[in-house]
């Protein structure tokens, strides 16, 4: 884990008062990365880690804290391929600029904020419509599993170590673009008949998803969850379900999804973004610019959100909003209009921070009103924070396991500082044999495993008070 310091604004000779969340009541952001939150099959059917960045208010004593998760833009594609695509750098990663500034932001207002990736890749080498469209939900599809065992994690977390302090019936998850479009699915793709339409089936009646395939099903081994739905990305037995979403330009796949969840919109969008439409139309590919699928953007979802009573949450007080309550169009924006990069001009980046400016102004108070958040007055005084810090790979290099190789199922964990939360053992492709829960506070185990274990090399994840970390163990015969 690493400590950073943000230096967030000037600094003032007296205390000031805001209202938490909704004023930046916070100067000093504690900033956790790479924790691991899950892991599957990407879609080339390798295994992947899925990774999140945990931003909270520092000093904070708050025990139940709402927690927003808000994912990159990149059009479901590896970063690089998304930075060509794009012509901008860097995007498609959990450090894209505006979300890494809206999650400061909203840390500052007394928010856990999480920037989290997922499982990326579709083949872009597709020829036809049809399996261009069918790639791409996939892609979707894998990510809103993803997203699905993120909520479980936080869940979890709160019910077991709860490291990160959040309340698990307060939970926000949506993002730019493509991440938006991961948290409107986590919301409202939710059942097995909302599958069951001719536009996600090739011309033979094929689903585009098939709901049995590795990476797209519920797992395997104790991964895996009740269905495909869930998915098998980790942290089952956990609800996966969310109060709000905070979209930021992006589209359902279809209004048929949408019952009377009662779910929030947040909606902000660029009228003018030339991928996905403000209101409903045909999403074409970040590569070619091909046409997909017909998509229903922020306009379109929020007139049959409102229809189906998901907006109630947001009257009376915001039932002026115009054109709809929850909805504010970003007229002359297009794509992204909060994000900036690394060819990006002064000025450019001034723009960016006036939209990231807007997107607070506007969804701050909504997401109070849906969240139910209390009113709570407390003083604040801009300034520095400070910077302590071990890099992951720093703490890792402390880590003791031995023997290896072992000769017999036995291995030893010890670490100077790091309580051990959790043991899983894996093989090196994913699949999970064992795992063990120390006793509360134990910085060393010792852990007997399954006399049937066949000898090999593992992947040892551990689990503990800092954060998520891998090393290498090999069994070996006697």
């Amino acid at each position: 884990m690493r400590y950073f310091t943000l230096l967030l604004g000037s600094f003032w000779l007296w205390a000031q008062t805001g209202q938490r969340f909704i004023d930046p009541v916070f100067s000093q952001i504690k900033l956790t990365k790479n924790v691991q939150y899950g892991s599957n099959l990407s879609f080339t059917q390798a295994p992947v880690d899925l990774l999140m960045d945990v931003y909270e208010p520092l000093n904070d004593t708050m025990q139940r804290r709402p927690v927003i998760v808000l994912i990159h833009a990149g059009s479901f594609l590896p970063p690089s391929i998304a930075s060509a695509a794009f012509g901008r750098s860097p995007i498609g990663t959990k450090e894209d600029s505006g979300i890494v500034a809206l999650c400061i932001a909203f840390a500052r207002r007394g928010y856990v904020a999480i920037s989290a990736n997922h499982r990326v890749g579709w083949n872009a080498q597709a020829t036809t419509q049809e399996a261009l469209a069918q790639s791409i939900i996939q892609a979707v599809w894998r990510a809103m599993q993803d997203g699905r065992a993120l909520v479980r994690f936080l869940r979890k977390d709160a019910a077991t170590t709860n490291q990160f302090r959040i309340d698990p019936n307060r939970i926000v998850m949506g993002g730019s673009s493509s991440g938006a479009y991961v948290g409107l699915h986590v919301a409202y793709l939710n059942l097995p008949q909302e599958l069951d339409n001719p536009k996600f089936k090739t011309q033979n009646g094929t689903p585009f998803v098939d709901t049995t395939a590795p990476g797209l099903d519920k797992g395997t081994g104790p991964e895996a969850g009740p269905n495909a739905f869930e998915g098998g990305s980790g942290n089952p037995g956990y609800p996966s379900h969310i109060q709000a979403v905070l979209n930021l330009g992006g589209a359902l796949g279809d209004t048929s999804f949408i019952q009377n969840e009662d779910i929030a919109v947040i909606s902000l969008h660029g009228v003018q973004d030339p991928s996905t439409p403000y209101t409903s139309g045909v999403v074409v590919t970040a590569v070619g610019n091909y046409p997909i699928i017909e998509v229903f953007g922020s306009y379109a979802l929020t007139q049959n959100l409102i229809q189906k009573g998901n907006q109630t949450a947001l009257l009376p007080d915001f039932a002026s909003d115009n054109p709809f309550p929850g909805l504010y169009p970003l007229q002359g924006a297009g794509f992204e209009p909060f994000g900036w990069y690394s060819n990006s001009s002064d000025a450019d980046k001034a723009r960016a921070r006036l939209y990231v400016d807007t997107v607070l102004w506007f969804s701050a108070p909504r997401l109070f009103k849906v969240l139910g958040l209390p009113t709570i007055n407390q003083p604040y005084e801009p300034g520095g924070v400070q910077v302590v810090a071990l890099t992951p790979a720093e703490l890792r290099g402390l880590f003791s396991v031995y023997p290896s190789p072992a000769t017999e199922p036995l291995l030893r964990v010890e670490h100077p500082t790091l309580f051990l939360h959790k043991l899983e053992l894996y093989t090196p492709l994913g699949y999970k044999v064992a795992e063990v829960y120390p006793p509360q506070g134990a910085s060393s185990y010792t852990w007997l495993l399954p006399p049937s274990l066949p000898t090999g090399l593992y992947l040892l994840n551990l689990h503990t008070s800092e954060g998520s970390f891998t090393v290498r163990w090999t069994y070996v015969h006697p």
